[in-house]
C-alpha cells in the first residue's frame, strides 16, 4: 500500500488555523474569559476589567477575584506555599483568532455547494458580527450629557479619557485652545514622563506624575521638591470601581522655545474647572485637566424630565425625558426610556441619569457614537435566515429521500408461494 505524501508546512498550518477544534477552543476560552470578567466587574469596575479582559494591548490576563482568595482557601493552586500564576489570552486576541478561523475554515475550507449555501451565510454572520465588535471597539465613543429643563447642549464628555486643553487668554476670554490627545495621557505610567510639541505655540510642555485618582493637598513650600507647586501637592488615591468617580492629576512643566525663557511648573487637577495660567512671551496662557469633550452634529433640549424615587431614598425607580432635536432637518420631538434611545447621524441617546433634587429637575443622557451600533442585530437576522436554508434544505432532502424509498417499495412485488 503506497504511503500517503506527507503534508507541506503551509498546509498544516492553513488545517490548523481553519480546524474545528481551534473554534471550539476559542469558543471556550471566550465563555471562560467572560464569567471571570462578570465576576471580577463589582469588585474592580467596568472600566479597568474592560483593559484587563478585553483592551487589545491586553495579550494575556491573570484573573483576580478577591472574594475567592481566602487565605486558608485559595482558589488558585499552590506548590510550596505558592500561587500558581494561570495566565490566559485576552479576549481581542481570542476573538482575532477566531475571527482566522472562522475566514478560512467557514468561507475558503467549506464544500461549496447549494446544499451548504445556509451554513456558509451563518459562517458569513459570525465573521461580520466579530468584525462589528472590532470596529466598535476601534472607533467607538462613550460619553455622558448632563442637561436641566429647558436648556440645550451639543456636546458630550467622557466618562473616563482626559485632555488637556491649552489656550491664551486674551482679554479674559479663552481663544480656541490646543488640545493633547488623550491618547497620550491614558498609556502613561505613574513614574513616566510624555513631551508634547506644539508647533504653533512658543512653548512645549512635558507631563509627568500622572494619577488617574488623586487629590489636591497643602505641603510646606521647597524649591528643591518637584511635587509641591505653590504650597499644594497632588496625592495619589486608590482607584475606585467606578471610573468616573476617579479624579485625574498630574504636573506640567512649560518649557519655552526661547532660550531665555524661564521654565514653569504647573499642577493640574481634573475636578478643577478653572484653568492654571503661565506667562509666555509677555502673554497668558491657560492650562485645563478637563475629561475630554467632543462636540455633536445637533443640538438637544430637555423638554420634560420625570422620574420617581424608591420610597424613603434618593435612588430613581424610573426616570424619562422628553427631549426635542435641533438638527439641519428641523425640530423633532423624542420621549426617551431605559431601552429606548434616540439614534441621529451615528450616535446613540441613552436614559442614563435624573436628579429631581434640584431647582430645575436634570438629565443624563448616555451619549454612544458607534459606526457598528446596528450591525451586530443585522448579523443576528442574517444567521437566521442561514440557519433556516440550511434545515430548509434538510428537510427538503429528508421528504424527497422518504418518498423515493416509499415508491420502492411500492414498486416491489411479493413472490407468490409455490
Amino acid at each position: 500500500m503506497a504511503n500517503k505524501p506527507s503534508l507541506t508546512l503551509p498546509v498544516r498550518i492553513f488545517r490548523f488555523f481553519s480546524g474545528y477544534g481551534l473554534a471550539v477552543t476559542c469558543l471556550l476560552l471566550l465563555l471562560v474569559l467572560t464569567w471571570l470578567s462578570t465576576l471580577e466587574q463589582p469588585h474592580k469596575g467596568l472600566y479597568e476589567v474592560q483593559k484587563r479582559y478585553y483592551d487589545a494591548e491586553a495579550w494575556f490576563v491573570v484573573p483576580d477575584l478577591p472574594m475567592l482568595n481566602i487565605p486558608d482557601k485559595p482558589w488558585l493552586p499552590l506548590i510550596g506555599g505558592k500561587k500558581i500564576i494561570i495566565p490566559l489570552p485576552g479576549a481581542y486576541l481570542v476573538s482575532a483568532v477566531l475571527f482566522v478561523n472562522l475566514l478560512l475554515g467557514g468561507l475558503l475550507r467549506i464544500r461549496k455547494g447549494w446544499k451548504n449555501i445556509g451554513v456558509i451565510i451563518a459562517h458569513f454572520s459570525m465573521v461580520s458580527l466579530l468584525f462589528a465588535g472590532f470596529v466598535s471597539h476601534k472607533y467607538s465613543k462613550e460619553g455622558i450629557m448632563f442637561i436641566m429643563k429647558g436648556d440645550i447642549s451639543d456636546y458630550a464628555q467622557s466618562y473616563t479619557e482626559y485632555t488637556i486643553e491649552v489656550c491664551e487668554i486674551v482679554d479674559g476670554e479663552k481663544t480656541k485652545p490646543h488640545v493633547v490627545k488623550p491618547e497620550y495621557l491614558k498609556t502613561l505610567g505613574a513614574k513616566e514622563i510624555r513631551h508634547v510639541q506644539f508647533p504653533n505655540l512658543p512653548f512645549d510642555i512635558k507631563v509627568s506624575d500622572w494619577m488617574r485618582n488623586s487629590n489636591v493637598v497643602k505641603a510646606p513650600n521647597d524649591e528643591e521638591n518637584p511635587h509641591v507647586v505653590d504650597g499644594m501637592a497632588l496625592q495619589n488615591q486608590e482607584v475606585v470601581a467606578t471610573e468616573e468617580e476617579n479624579a485625574a492629576g498630574c504636573y506640567v512643566d512649560v518649557l519655552p522655545k526661547s532660550g531665555d525663557g524661564e521654565k514653569r511648573r504647573l499642577l493640574l487637577y481634573g475636578p478643577v474647572g478653572d484653568a492654571v495660567t503661565a506667562t509666555v512671551d509677555g502673554k497668558i496662557y491657560g492650562f485645563t485637566l478637563v475629561r475630554e469633550v467632543w462636540p455633536m452634529p445637533f443640538r438637544v433640549r430637555l423638554e420634560e424630565s420625570v422620574g420617581e424615587y424608591y420610597p424613603g431614598t434618593r435612588k430613581p425607580s424610573f426616570f424619562m425625558s422628553i427631549i426635542t432635536r435641533l438638527a439641519d432637518d428641523g425640530e423633532k420631538k423624542f420621549t426617551i426610556k431605559m431601552n429606548e434611545p434616540m439614534r441621529y447621524g451615528g450616535y446613540t441617546l441613552y436614559q442614563a441619569r435624573w436628579s429631581g433634587e434640584t431647582e430645575r429637575p436634570q438629565s443624563g443622557f448616555a451619549i454612544v457614537k458607534n459606526p457598528s451600533d446596528q450591525w451586530p442585530k443585522y448579523s443576528l437576522y442574517i444567521s437566521m435566515l442561514g440557519l433556516f436554508i440550511h434545515f430548509g434544505v434538510k428537510l427538503a432532502g429528508f421528504v424527497s429521500q422518504s418518498g423515493r424509498r416509499n415508491n420502492q417499495q411500492k414498486s416491489v412485488t411479493p413472490e407468490a408461494n409455490g
